[in-house]
């Protein structure tokens, strides 16, 4: 059995050279190979964390970038069934959502399906969701963790924006705020400036706090 650094390598050539079922296979034969659904997300989100430093650096094209991205998206398509559950009415329930201005939708995806492993129903508005629908979607639907993804820099502001309508919740009732994303990855120092419980640098890291119990205490209160 290929070792996790070769699965992971193999999976980033695969996206270099642009080859979608090459892409497939690699985490096919790792699911059939007993690694875990986080085992195969921790590969996923490392080689793109790796393609995106390899775009920051120039080594590779937009093109290259975007093709990247979108076998990702469809690798991450064919494998969500694996995380499929039927929830119960009195689990707990999880919003997720790109931060307004940030198209990129990946990380989202997994976190997802990560939420669906572990019994969370989730919402998914998507990408690039307007700061001013979130709070009342959120509020509507009575969610116990809201977790939003910031994918470059530039997109702090709105994150600084929507961090601002946040601290405004009650915080007896408000949700759990979770925070990630390439932004943070490449620069932790941005996170003094959003409004948040818990950051997770890597979908592992998550899936342990997940795993201890998911109690969702949160961390601040204004």
């Amino acid at each position: 059995m290929p070792t996790i650094q070769a699965v992971k390598e193999n999976y980033t050539d695969a996206l270099l050279n642009g080859h979608t079922r090459e892409a497939y296979d690699v985490i096919k034969a790792a699911l059939n190979n007993q690694y875990s659904l986080i085992d195969v997300y921790t590969v996923i989100a490392d080689a793109m964390y790796s393609i995106g430093d390899l775009w920051e650096t120039n080594d590779i094209s937009i093109a290259q970038e975007h093709a990247a991205t979108a076998i990702t998206q469809f690798v991450l398509t064919q494998i969500s069934a694996e995380s499929i559950k039927t929830f119960t009415l009195e689990g707990k329930k999880a919003v997720v959502f790109s931060i307004e201005s940030n198209t990129h939708y990946l990380g989202i995806q997994m976190i997802k399906n990560l939420f669906n492993v572990y019994q969370i129903q989730t919402f998914d508005f998507g990408p690039n969701v307007p700061n001013s629908d979130i709070i009342e979607r959120i509020e509507t639907l009575g969610v116990d963790v809201v977790a939003y993804s910031v994918t470059m820099s530039e997109h702090i502001d709105k994150a600084v924006e929507l961090s601002e309508t946040l601290k405004r919740l009650d915080p007896l009732t408000r949700p759990v705020i979770i925070v990630g994303g390439y932004a943070f990855h490449r620069d932790e120092t941005l996170l003094r400036h959003v409004f948040y419980d818990y950051y997770f640098k890597t979908i592992k890291d998550l899936s342990g706090w997940l795993e201890e119990g998911k109690s969702f205490v949160k961390k601040k209160t204004s």
